[in-house]
């Protein structure tokens, strides 16, 4: 219950913009006794760290948090009985989490690759991890100048007309839409995303 207190904290922090209480509360995170007991609360501790450490812009914490993570779950005993808060952290939750460290340090084919293996492990019940780990690939794609992979990517992820995405999966479509006309302002594609959500914003 601490470790999960901690990971509400850092994540609170975080979307407040405090990376320093972030990373404090993230750093509490891993030093809980349940880490030490066992190696898969250390992996998703030690990913929550990396994630906190890589928006800060500290690469070498950063990766080696996510090595930790990386280790620990290869040692862990995933059919082991947890508490059912845990339920939601597997292998495609644990390489969604290491993709975005990635993508936050600019390193963006390693993103991509992480990313397509969250995109194949995850359960199918995770509509909203889909959509935003989605568009968190097509982001990647976009960073390394595959435009129309990218907008192939998020395509799918549109919301449907008359719908809105608002919070984290919204902030990622803007963004999207952004780079996308920074990249290319008067390619087809741009145009084409342009006119889409316009089109879908425009319906009751």
């Amino acid at each position: 219950m601490q470790m999960r207190l901690w990971g509400h904290a850092a994540l609170l922090s975080y979307q407040q913009h405090h990376l320093p209480d972030a990373l404090a509360a993230a750093e509490a995170g891993t030093r809980q006794h349940i880490c030490r007991q066992d190696p898969f609360f250390r992996s998703l501790a030690s990913a929550r760290l990396a994630g906190i450490q890589s928006a800060l812009g500290d690469a070498t914490p950063a990766l080696r948090s996510l090595e930790v993570a990386e280790k620990a779950y290869a040692r862990a005993d995933r059919y082991e009985e947890r508490a059912p808060w845990m339920a939601f952290f597997d292998r495609a939750e644990l390489d969604g989490l290491s993709a975005l460290v990635f993508g936050r340090l600019g390193k963006h084919a390693e993103s991509e690759a992480h990313l397509h293996r969250t995109l194949a492990r995850l359960r199918p019940e995770y509509r909203r991890n889909r959509t935003y780990y989605g568009l968190n690939l097509a982001l990647s794609q976009l960073a390394q100048g595959e435009l129309e992979q990218a907008y192939a990517t998020a395509l799918p992820h549109l919301p449907a007309p008359g719908k809105r995405m608002t919070g984290r999966t919204g902030n990622l479509l803007e963004q999207f839409g952004r780079g996308l006309t920074r990249a290319a302002p008067e390619s087809r594609i741009a145009v084409e995303w342009a006119d889409r959500r316009a089109e879908g914003e425009k319906h009751p």
